[in-house]
């Protein structure tokens, strides 16, 4: 998809300039995952939940370790996978009991990710992520389109929804809650544009796409400093 073109898009559904932006948001058939990648670095999260399970990680690029070869057609990079503490939705306050290695295999379009052990809340319907790369339980996800964004971010409270028009930001009667996470597309004044996919599988709105500005105030980074370089 071409970027500009998308962002001329969004300046025309919501009256405001296309800005310039850090990285880019990568989006695939499955809605459940969103990668990010600003620069060479490479982040993302999955989140998916049902009426029993709830499966929902963060991951970013791990080059602390040596580098390994790779797997035939397949990149190997090395990842950390982790999940925020509810108190706070800081990278340094996570609970660290749950800093699960993986990695994430790319080939083309085509990405697989795999954790050394089962994330929390997954390894069921929602979702699993223990499969050797070239298992057939090993899912297979598949690059849809790359769109400008600044970054990944979590909602920590309720925040409602506005529109922009005509300078001004109008409320709207729809809202985020706290855990929703979204994909940060710009900033302007105290708002923030963001894009969010419901990730409840069990209701026909799955992956239902709502853009809309909250307040920046309402969002955090959940990832480390040194992934935002």
């Amino acid at each position: 998809m071409n970027l500009n073109r998308f962002f001329a898009a969004v300046a025309l559904m919501f009256g405001v300039a296309a800005p310039s932006v850090a990285g880019e948001a990568i989006l695939f058939d499955d809605p459940s995952l969103v990668g990010y990648r600003n620069g060479a670095l490479i982040s993302g999260f999955y989140d998916a939940e049902n009426e029993k399970f709830s499966c929902s990680f963060f991951f970013f690029q791990d080059n602390k370790g040596p580098n390994f070869p790779d797997i035939g057609d397949y990149t190997d990079t090395k990842l950390l996978t982790f999940v925020p503490s509810d108190g706070s939705f800081e990278f340094s306050n996570r609970d660290k009991s749950f800093d699960i290695e993986g990695d994430l295999y790319r080939s083309g379009d085509e990405w697989v990710i795999k954790t050394s052990s089962g994330q929390a809340g997954c390894e069921n319907s929602a979702g699993g992520f223990i499969f050797n790369l070239g298992s057939e339980e090993a899912v297979r996800y598949y690059v849809k389109k790359k769109i400008p964004a600044i970054g990944i971010r979590i909602v920590k409270d309720k925040s409602f929804l506005y529109d922009y028009r005509d300078g001004n930001f109008i409320a709207k009667k729809s809202y985020l809650t706290k855990w929703n996470v979204v994909v940060a597309l710009e900033t302007r004044n105290q708002f923030s544009l963001v894009r969010f996919a419901d990730p409840r599988l069990d209701v026909k709105s799955y992956g239902h796409v709502t853009i809309g500005w909250v307040h920046s105030a309402d969002l955090v980074d959940p990832l480390p400093a040194a992934n935002k370089q």
